[in-house]
């Protein structure tokens, strides 16, 4: 219960070029206004008193020139500058001041900060997908061990092959004992019968969890050599490119450093000044030609027959809701001896050098001798005027106390 309003942050020149004097990079949008009183009476008045407070604290600002009377227009701008809502239609938007871009004479570009700014992305149709599939494949070889015969050796029996000349399943070839198997009464088993195979699932179960186990730790082994392999060729890598941008930039700064140079050669003052100096120029030009342009070329509307409906619906419904809004709120509105003077901010231009201190230097660089003195115009009025502090004039002034003779 309560006043309620929706906010959000927009984007602004992100894809276009920057206007001096607009480099806000992101603005706050406020509307869509509601105001639900609680349904507890006392509640409910005391949310009404604080409303109308703040209402005549902000529509008391409200500027009217001389000559006419307040309006719907007025009421909204007096809000927009107290940043107040209190119209479900009213919207407006706050500009971010601590974020701004640095240069007006071109699109933003990501390189001229040490933030991320915004961009203009498009769609991205070239978006396919492949799938890879991959196949394991195990190859099997059956071996044979084939005794040679040896003239100087004489077996009284064939030497034990613990590897039967047949096929064997795979898992029982890593676990195949050595030297002759034997059962529970002594036995020996010949391999490759059933009592061998018998003998083989049962150590297969038997050693399952403890190969498993080895397996799992070779493995791991094996990833842990690769990640450290792979972390040293990165480390070596990261290193390279730091130094390969350490280069970069200590490059770049030497060339911004010459560029610099050369621009206060130009504007002949010193490189801490240059960036000033060229702001003033291009700002003062673009200006100009704002200013110039405007004066031949009136601006015409340009709204279509549907925009112009849409914004005189707009209009009306704003009206209609500030009537009974006044209607509701009577005691709102101040008198005209309790509104304030508003004044405009002054342009601060983002190169201007935080230490105002001009040196001697500096000076010297800045001096134009040959430069013509207006002072000195005979066209110009001002160097006709009487000084302030005139010599008075014997002749004029005969009873005037003067220093002169003593008889």
């Amino acid at each position: 219960m309560g006043i309620s309003y929706n906010s959000r942050y927009i984007v602004c020149n992100s894809n276009r070029k920057i206007n001096p004097g607009r480099t806000h990079i992101y603005h706050k949008l406020m509307n869509n206004f509601r105001s639900t009183p609680s349904p507890n009476p006392r509640t409910a008045k005391k949310q009404r008193l604080r409303f109308d407070h703040s209402c005549r604290r902000i529509l008391s600002q409200e500027v009217i020139k001389p000559g006419a009377v307040s309006s719907l227009l007025t009421k909204l701008a007096a809000a927009r500058k107290g940043k107040f809502l209190f119209l479900p239609s009213q919207k407006f938007t706050i500009p971010l001041k601590h974020l701004r871009y640095k240069k007006t004479a071109d699109i933003p570009k990501q390189k001229d900060y040490n933030f991320t700014i915004p961009h203009c992305f498009g769609a991205n149709t070239n978006t396919t997908t492949a799938s890879r599939t991959t196949h394991n494949i195990s190859i099997v070889t059956d071996s044979t061990l084939d005794s040679a015969p040896n003239e100087e050796l004489l077996y009284t029996a064939a030497p034990y092959n613990p590897i039967p000349n047949m096929f064997i399943p795979i898992k029982y070839r890593d676990i195949i004992p050595p030297d002759p198997i034997y059962d529970n009464f002594g036995s020996f088993i010949v391999p490759g019968s059933r009592e061998w195979f018998t003998y083989m699932n049962k150590l297969d179960i038997a050693t399952r969890d403890e190969r498993l186990e080895k397996a799992e730790a070779i493995k791991f082994n094996a990833r842990m050599d690769e990640l450290y392999t792979e972390g040293v060729a990165s480390r070596l890598r990261y290193n390279q490119y730091q130094e390969e941008r350490s280069l970069e930039i200590k490059n770049l700064q030497l060339e911004e450093a010459a560029r610099i140079q050369n621009l206060a050669l130009y504007h002949g003052t010193s490189s801490k000044h240059a960036l000033y100096r060229q702001r003033q120029a291009v700002d003062l030009t673009q200006w100009s030609n704002s200013f110039h342009n405007q004066m031949i070329n009136p601006p015409r509307p340009t709204l279509s027959k549907y925009q112009k409906k849409k914004r005189k619906q707009k209009n009306n419904l704003l009206q209609l809701e500030m009537d009974s809004f006044l209607i509701n709120y009577p005691n709102i509105s101040a008198p005209l001896s309790l509104k304030r003077n508003t004044t405009r901010s002054v342009f601060e231009y983002p190169y201007l050098p935080i230490d105002t201190y001009t040196s001697d230097d500096t000076k010297e660089l800045e001096t134009h001798p040959l430069k013509r003195a207006d002072r000195t115009s005979d066209n110009i009025h001002g160097s006709h005027g009487v000084s302030k502090h005139s010599r008075l004039d014997s002749f004029l002034a005969p009873d005037s106390e003067q220093a002169g003779s003593s008889n």
